[in-house]
């Protein structure tokens, strides 16, 4: 029995797993001490030449020898993961940690990722990058424009505006860019978070030495209650007097209201209404638009139009200082957002921003509706400024009246000022070709203008019907404007009145676009290639200042409506 039992445990180790069962129970049954030893000396190292797919021993074998070869394996993997991680500045400490959801339970699994981690590092480093890049695109702007001596003093409002970018930017100590990226020994520039802090300390300085800083503003600023109107001095008020002419919606009817008070008072009044009626129409009936003879510098020049831009106020800038606009072409200058009433593209009709200073040679016209022509007394303004009616012949006659002969044109139309509301950046241009095939008619370049601020001064109490929307819509198809029906502030109060609050515009002028030599029928290819680098250019004008003069604007997107 010793000898039978001893035979069949041997054959436990060599047996396919067919026999395996049959020969277990004899040997158990001839002599238990001598199956128990080989039995454990099977299941503790089972001989390697022995192991066939068919054997459960092998399987298990199998198993363990693949789990001990996997730990070493991910023990060697996660060093190499931690090495890699610690020499892209990334620790298990820091607030910039990765992490990855992935069960790693194979060299597969953490081979994954380690890959999505390093894909995750690159993303960030680049984004880290570019956005250093920004910072420091942007502070070399801010720089500029507190220290640069321009035709227009640098407005408090823009000192603000400056002063509160500078506290929401967030730079790390001893952060820097490099200053050539194509050599690998490069040297880095100057620490960003000293220049911010230098940058804010004179933005400061500049602040507290405005001459306007001690002074009391009006209620509508942020801090000020209403109270403040009876403290605010007599240069803010003369600002009021000027724009409750200007405004749209008040200027046409105290116009309309004087000219009844003359009529029913002044001997002869039937007559010389009569005879004003009759030059009005003779003269929009024979006049070439815009009436280049009969604009008045010393009107563009004066006080008056000086107090329309410091109402707001209105700054006017180019994105690069660096950009030249040769005098010896003509420029189509496209504004964006319409807002309610277009005040920044209006102010180019007059030299109080500096446009005759910052674009020597230029001579604009501003587009306008034709209905404006006859109002009484707004005509004569108009056409004193040089003001065009915005059709498709005043156009093309304003583009080729002479070298340096452009134009202001606000693009997105009446259709656009339906979605004038603070923070709103949606603007008439998806399908908007017409100024387009004008500029390449005409053989003029195309240069994006964004208004920033400029739907910040109405709420439009119709944005969200869609029913108001509608008839909106209807009506404005009928008279080629649209009856908005806002909120603003009014003369005497801070809030629900049809004046314009008191919040900064900066106009920012982007680079010109070539659209190739005059055609008088250009191809759809052009208009569409044209029109497309037209809308990326806008596209990244907006995003580039953005953060700066308009934080809580949100992303520009195009619509056809």
């Amino acid at each position: 029995r010793f000898y039978i039992s001893i035979s069949l445990s041997f054959l436990l180790c060599y047996l396919p797993f067919t026999l395996y069962v049959l020969s277990l129970s004899l040997s158990l049954f001839f002599h238990p001490r001598i199956f128990s030893f080989f039995f454990f000396l099977m299941i503790r190292r089972p001989p390697r030449s022995t192991l066939s797919s068919s054997s459960a021993a092998s399987d298990v074998y199998k198993r363990q020898y693949q789990r001990r070869v996997r730990e070493t394996a991910v023990q060697t993997m996660s060093f190499a993961l931690i090495r890699k991680m610690v020499d892209n500045g990334i620790s298990s400490t820091d607030d910039a940690t990765i992490q990855v959801d992935l069960q790693v339970t194979s060299t597969c699994h953490l081979e994954a990722a380690m890959a999505k981690i390093q894909a995750e590092i690159d993303t960030r480093r680049e984004e880290s990058d570019q956005s250093l890049i920004k910072l420091d695109d942007l502070l070399q702007h801010v720089g500029l424009e507190i220290e640069a001596d321009g035709p227009v003093p640098l407005a408090l409002e823009h000192l603000e505006l400056y002063h509160a970018w500078l506290e929401r930017v967030e730079v790390a100590p001893g952060a820097r860019l490099k200053e050539d990226d194509s050599k690998d020994n490069t040297e880095l520039g100057p620490d960003l978070h000293e220049r911010v802090l230098d940058l804010k300390a004179k933005v400061e300085g500049k602040l507290k030495a405005h001459p306007l800083a001690a002074l009391p503003r009006s209620g509508d600023q942020p801090g000020q209650d209403g109270s403040a109107y009876f403290k605010v001095t007599a240069g803010r008020r003369r600002q009021m007097l000027v724009m409750t002419y200007c405004n749209l919606f008040t200027g046409p009817s105290i116009v309309i209201a004087t000219l009844l008070l003359l009529w029913l008072y002044l001997p002869y009044s039937n007559y010389l209404l009569a005879a004003y009626i009759a030059w009005v129409s003779y003269d929009n009936m024979s006049r070439k638009i815009p009436t280049y003879n009969r604009i008045s510098q010393s009107w563009r020049n004066s006080r008056f139009y000086q107090l329309f831009r410091d109402y707001f106020p209105i700054r006017l800038l180019k994105a690069d200082r660096s950009t030249e606009f040769d005098p010896a072409h003509n420029y189509l200058f496209c504004y964006h957002p319409h807002g309610v009433q277009s005040a920044g593209a209006f102010s180019f009709a007059s030299n109080a921003t500096g446009f005759d200073e910052t674009f020597p040679g230029l001579q604009a016209s501003v587009q306008t509706l034709g209905i404006n022509f006859k109002i009484p007394a707004t005509r004569e303004n108009l056409i004193a400024l040089g003001v065009g009616d915005a059709s498709k012949a005043c156009l093309t006659y304003a583009l080729a009246h002479k070298p340096g002969s452009s134009v202001v044109l606000v693009t997105g139309g009446a259709a656009e000022s339906m979605y004038a509301h603070p923070g709103n950046s949606k603007v008439v241009l998806k399908e908007r070709v017409g100024f387009v095939k004008v500029a390449c008619r005409a053989g003029a370049k195309l240069v994006p203008v964004w208004g920033f601020g400029e739907n910040n001064l109405y709420e439009n109490l119709a944005v969200k019907s869609q029913t108001l929307r509608k008839w909106q819509r209807r009506v404005q198809r009928v008279l080629s404007f649209a009856p908005l029906i806002v909120a603003g502030r009014g003369v005497f109060s801070y809030s629900g009145g049809l004046i314009p609050h008191r919040r900064p515009i900066t106009i920012v002028v982007g680079a010109p676009i070539d659209c190739g030599p005059a055609e008088q029928e250009p191809s759809q290819e052009r208009i569409d290639r044209v029109h497309a680098e037209y809308k990326a250019a806008v596209f990244k004008l907006f995003n580039r200042f953005k953060d700066i003069y308009d934080p809580k604007a949100e992303p520009v997107s195009y619509t056809h409506l």
